[in-house]
Formats: structure tokens, sequence, C-alpha cells
């Protein structure tokens, strides 16, 4: 026999009624102050967005990061652009790196087995640590596979030139 069972009966009396509302004032909801919510896009403005799916080449297979929304994001000050994808729901970032002006770098090439897609090698930050990744992104359309592959054809033009030192020193 439970030696707490005897404290249980003692505590409720015959007359409790579990469906009845007690005497106390719990409200049963806190008042919280709004707290602004860095996501690091702040200093950013979007050039372009697309809804797709990410895969990342790992372990020798395609393996998928998630579905959201994939974003090119100019920052305002350095005028570079980067790409920025987040998972639904969750706002994981899956993808982060900047269109890089670097031998072996953000050259985009149709996968063979989906002509949806498109695959590129980049030295991604979405996880802890930065690490070179080659990335797959695929959409539903025909029109939105040439749109992004025009934005990022845009953005690795538009990082060329910020990268280039005469534009500096003007």
């Amino acid at each position: 026999m439970d030696p707490h069972a005897e404290d249980d009966d003692q505590q409720v009396g015959e007359d409790y009624d579990p469906e009845q509302p007690g005497d106390n004032d719990f409200q049963g909801q806190a008042t919280l102050p709004q707290v602004p919510v860095k996501t690091g896009e702040e200093d950013d403005e979007e050039v372009a967005k697309f809804r797709a799916k990410m895969y990342r080449f790992a372990d020798g297979q395609w393996k998928e990061r998630g579905v959201g929304d994939l974003k090119f994001l100019k920052n305002k000050q350095t005028q570079k652009i980067r790409l920025l994808m987040r998972q639904d729901k969750t706002g994981k970032v899956i993808a982060n790196h900047m269109i890089t002006v670097q031998e072996g770098f953000c050259k985009l090439s149709q996968l063979k087995t989906a002509e949806k897609s498109w695959i590129w090698t980049c030295y991604d930050a979405s996880d802890e640590q930065p690490k070179v990744w080659q990335l797959c992104v695929r959409f539903t359309s025909a029109d939105e596979v040439e749109r992004f592959k025009t934005e990022f054809e845009k953005a690795y033009e538009n990082n060329k030139v910020e990268a280039e030192p005469e534009k500096k020193q003007e």
C-alpha cells in the first residue's frame, strides 16, 4: 500500500468536484515584455527571393536540408551579396554564404538527374563551423530555375566588382 495515499485522501474533501473552478486567482497567462529579435539580416537589403528545396552533398549522397525561402541579401555597407535560406516553421538557417568570386566557388551547373536544379560549391556558414560544401537547390518551375540563375550570376558579378581594388580607391 502507498504510504502517501492517506495524505491524498485527507487533502481532498468529499465535496470536491474537479469540474468546478478553484478558489485561486491563477490567470494561466503571463505578460511578457516584447523583445526585439535579431535575425542577422538587419544590415541587408533583399535583392531576390525564391521558394525552394535545398540539398547538401555529404557522405557520398545528396541530403535534404529543408524547404523554405531562399534570399539574395545585399549588405548596405559593403554592397556584397550573400545567399541565405531558412527552413520553414523552424526558421533554422540551412544555407548562408557569400557569393564568392574565387576559383572553384559559386559556379552554377545543372544537376544531370534533375533539370529544375542547380549545384555549386561554396564556403557555407549555416552550421556552427563554416565548411566547404556542395549545395543543390531545386525549384518547382523552369521559370524559377532561370530567374535563380540570372540573380546568382548578377550577385557574382556584383561581388566581383566590389572586390576589385580600384573600386575601393574611388
